[in-house]
């Protein structure tokens, strides 16, 4: 395999300089982590208590998370927030809530004194009420951002951004309510580009999507390449609507796509969504981008078809960016509906097994058996399944390590 560089793969025409003409990326991009929110919600099925969740968060503040966000008005939010601060992550530790709650003064207070950096005020419903609660914060030497996350019309949202940038708001942040759940990634571009010019010396630029029609993570990438400054993620997927940005998919999309560095630890990635399997319970779905066990499975009649071929010179066995790069695991796979016996005899002589035309065709309906005696979902062999089905009912070629060390 030749050498791999991040953000030089993939189609030619990323780098042309007319297509990044396009785009307005901002000085610095960075990422703000909502898997601890998402598994708070009901929706998410987790099964976690409050020290899971701080592992969790642990986890990713080594992954490179900018911020964790947390619900201090939902259970375990506040248990939550106090052990993450005794543990001073590098992540600052954000508590949010929604402003129209009526015990909203009393998780502004509860969130000062369990130990948070900042308070994210989920749609203020006035200037004064975002002033006041600054003011709180400022007294307790906390910070405040400010996020969008009901509908609002144009001048209400420019009024309020107006306001959050006098308060010293850290951040404001667009979420897919206020976008009425369906934003495509071209109004994202316009409506980004309108909020920068509306709202002079404005912090930095957030979204947070759920992923109803599938677009959120393209429609998030699409609002940086506009100039906001992060994307508002979940690891594991879940949350309302669908689930939210996927990490793992905006991440590389940025890193690889368009050569954006996100200050993730992209190795990390793979280990990281373990920590939040263990200790959630949630599952990944297979067909998950970037995480999902089919992320780099390949079908074996391919991979040994081509696997004489350099990695870059491959074409059905090819895979966009090493799996290494985000910790993870090429899978091979066998089914009898794509094997041919030509491939099944190079992968038998690649293990020293007799790989005659005979021998070859037997393999091809030993898996075809295999394959149809499975009760269950998946209908194929992993390649060690293969293997170890093939030396069962193989005899080693002479000389073959097999017959030597036998």
């Amino acid at each position: 395999m030749s050498e791999w560089q991040l953000g030089k793969g993939g189609f030619e025409l990323n780098r042309d300089p007319d297509t990044r003409a396009l785009l307005d990326f901002p000085s610095e991009v960075f990422i703000v982590d909502s898997t601890i929110r998402s598994l708070q919600s009901s929706v998410s099925g987790s099964r976690h208590a409050a020290d899971d969740l701080v592992e969790i968060g642990l986890a990713l503040d080594r992954l490179g998370v900018r911020e964790l966000l947390i619900n201090l008005s939902w259970a375990d939010g506040l248990e939550v927030v106090e052990k993450l601060a005794s543990a001073r992550p590098n992540a600052r530790i954000v508590g949010t809530f929604r402003a129209s709650l009526e015990r909203a003064p009393e998780y502004l207070e509860a969130g000062i004194a369990t130990g948070v950096d900042e308070i994210c005020i989920e749609s203020a419903p006035s200037v004064t009420f975002l002033e006041h609660a600054a003011e709180r914060l400022r007294e307790a030497g906390k910070d405040i951002s400010h996020a969008f996350a009901e509908a609002l019309s144009w001048d209400e949202l420019v009024e309020l951004s107006t306001a959050a940038v006098r308060c010293g708001s850290r951040s404001l942040s667009f979420h897919d309510s206020y976008f009425r759940m369906g934003v495509n990634p071209e109004a994202m571009k316009v409506f980004i580009r309108r909020v920068r010019t509306a709202v002079p010396h404005h912090p930095p630029l957030y979204v947070h999507l759920s992923n109803f029609y599938g677009q959120a993570t393209m429609t998030g990438v699409a609002a940086v390449t506009a100039g906001a400054s992060a994307i508002d993620v979940c690891l594991n997927l879940t949350g309302h609507h669908c689930g939210h940005i996927s990490l793992a998919e905006a991440v590389m999309v940025l890193e690889d796509l368009y050569d954006i560095r996100t200050g993730i630890d992209l190795e990390r990635i793979s280990e990281t969504l373990d920590v939040v399997k263990t200790r959630s319970g949630v599952p990944i779905r297979l067909q998950q981008p970037v995480i999902g066990e089919y992320a780099f499975m390949v079908d074996g009649t391919d991979r040994a078809a081509e696997a004489h071929l350099r990695y870059d010179d491959r074409m059905h066995s090819l895979l966009p960016f090493p799996p290494r790069v985000v910790g993870a695991e090429e899978r091979v796979i066998w089914t009898h509906r794509t094997a041919r016996s030509d491939t099944i005899a190079l992968r038998l002589a690649s293990l020293g097994l007799p790989s005659d035309q005979k021998s070859a065709q037997r393999a091809l309906q030993l898996l075809q058996g295999a394959v149809e005696g499975k009760k269950e979902y998946p209908a194929w062999l992993t390649d060690d399944e293969f293997v170890r089905l093939l030396e069962s009912q193989s005899v080693p070629r002479e000389g073959s390590y097999e017959s030597v060390h036998k």
